[in-house]
């Protein structure tokens, strides 16, 4: 594929800076090399918990950033029949304040959301036809000159 829009990679991550023997420390390594030498166009990295509440039905802009994301994901993976699980676990947990269970999202430990201009292209890790799709599979991608497309939506 031909690269008219900027690529970017957004690393969403628990516990940023990893320690550095972490191999998410890795990644970010290599996507800083990459986009030293121009394969993409930019990196940065994103903070999240270990838990999220799921996307709800809420009006945009009253949901949290994380739910934004997610809900931006889940609809990616729709649009492409691939899954978030089990990645994205659903759960469901209680609260030091209350024994009521509510349902959560179980957020991965890293996780790469690859953009050409404004249009996310993919996330990673997912689950498709032929099985789950790493970080490592998608930075490899990235560093063999493949860029991660979806198609047109017109």
């Amino acid at each position: 594929m031909e690269r008219s829009d900027p690529v970017r990679i957004v690393v969403w991550m628990r516990d940023a800076p990893p320690p550095p023997d972490d191999p998410r420390s890795r990644v970010l390594d290599r996507l800083r090399e990459l986009e030293t030498d121009g394969a993409v166009d930019d990196v940065s990295v994103r903070v999240w918990g270990r838990y999220v509440d799921p996307p709800s039905d809420a009006p945009a802009g009253e949901e949290g950033p994380i739910q934004t994301r997610i809900a931006e994901f889940e609809a990616w993976a729709d649009r492409e029949d691939h899954s978030l699980e089990p990645a994205f676990g659903r759960c469901e947990r209680t609260t030091m304040v209350s024994t009521d269970r509510r349902e959560v999202i179980r957020l991965p430990l890293q996780c790469l959301a690859v953009y050409a201009g404004d249009r996310l292209v993919g996330v990673f890790p997912c689950s498709t036809g032929n099985g789950t799709e790493t970080v490592a599979d998608c930075v490899g991608r990235l560093e063999a000159g493949d860029v991660i497309d979806a198609p047109d939506m017109d």
